[in-house]
């Protein structure tokens, strides 16, 4: 039998990986905030998405032709981590509003590149 332990991925996301010693470790996962985010009430704080995705929840700009290129390309890069995360999380699939944004981020890039 193999033991499977934990691996921290930086996001504060556990994967199980196999383990060759004889126990599982067990690490513990402390998230580290800063004075600032402990004084906000969680009642009023928007929910984040650990590391660099853009979860259903969080705001997404209304229009999208406004944004500089750069800032757009950043956009899509958490849209697309985003969805390999719920591919990889979620058996029913990512969430329908993380797959409309994705087509609104595809459509304006597909005409930034054909003007």
């Amino acid at each position: 039998m193999t033991a499977i332990a934990p691996e921290p991925t930086g996001n504060s996301d556990l994967r199980a990986q196999p383990v060759t010693g004889a126990a599982p470790s067990t690490p513990v996962v402390t998230p580290s905030l800063s004075p600032a985010a402990t004084a906000t009430p969680a009642a009023t704080a928007t929910p984040r998405a650990p590391g660099s995705r853009l979860g259903p929840g969080e705001d997404f700009p209304d229009d999208l032709t406004g944004l500089v290129m750069a800032d757009l390309q950043v956009l899509h890069s958490r849209i697309a981590r985003q969805l390999d995360h719920d591919h990889l999380t979620d058996p029913a699939g990512p969430h329908p509003c993380t797959m409309d944004r994705q087509q609104e981020l595809l459509a304006e890039l597909d005409s930034r590149d054909t003007a």
